[in-house]
């Protein structure tokens, strides 16, 4: 019996671990599940796609196709559409006189100015003016005429006695520049009668103001 005692006695433990190295693996296992912790906790992120799988699902666009904002090129047969022309008076010279009307005024005013029966309520003269003034004066008489109301202008030409071997100057600058210029504003054009000046004057006859 004693002997068994001693036996048990001196059987031999297997040595204990380190105090440290217990201390590095409870570290080692709480790192452990902290990671797996936070790993839980993450939400999970799609990785971003690859230039590649962005580019699987892109086609290369036809040459044939035309950008919508350029024009397309006339066809060899069509003729390109000319711009709308201004508006002008109809103008008629005939033995030193001059007479134009404008489209869609009635005829018989030409008629009402030639006899007389429309009085011009003012008068610009041009006598001694160059082409240039001659323009800017009538201009400027027609602009204040139509604020004043006046229908009926009177423009003092002179018949060009003293004008160049070309002939009258004012005259034909008066003409046209009513015919073309002012051909928005006048109706229609005379020369005036023998009692306002005879074929050195014109009577205007402008339209209304609105």
């Amino acid at each position: 019996m004693a002997e068994r005692k001693r036996g048990a006695r001196g059987r031999s433990r297997p040595p204990r671990p380190a105090l440290r190295e217990q201390v590095r693996a409870v570290s080692r296992e709480l790192q452990a599940k902290k990671t797996k912790r936070k790993a839980a906790a993450r939400p999970h992120v799609e990785p971003a796609p690859t230039f590649a799988q962005l580019a699987s699902g892109v086609r290369r666009l036809s040459r044939s196709v035309t950008p919508a904002e350029t024009p397309a090129a006339p066809s060899a047969g069509s003729v390109p559409t000319a711009p709308p022309q201004r508006a002008r008076l109809w103008v008629e010279r005939q033995a030193g006189t001059v007479r134009a009307l404008g489209a869609g005024v009635p005829a018989r005013w030409l008629s009402e100015l030639e006899s007389g029966r429309i009085v011009p309520q003012r008068e610009l003269d041009l006598h001694r003016k160059s082409a240039s003034d001659a323009r800017q004066a009538i201009a400027a008489a027609v602009r204040e005429a139509r604020r004043a109301g006046v229908r009926c202008l009177l423009v003092v030409c002179g018949r060009g006695q003293h004008s160049n071997a070309a002939g009258a100057v004012l005259p034909d600058v008066a003409v046209e520049y009513l015919s073309e210029t002012l051909a928005d504003v006048v109706q229609a054009f005379t020369s005036a009668p023998k009692k306002w000046g005879g074929s050195g004057a014109i009577l205007v006859r402008l339209r209304r103001a609105r």
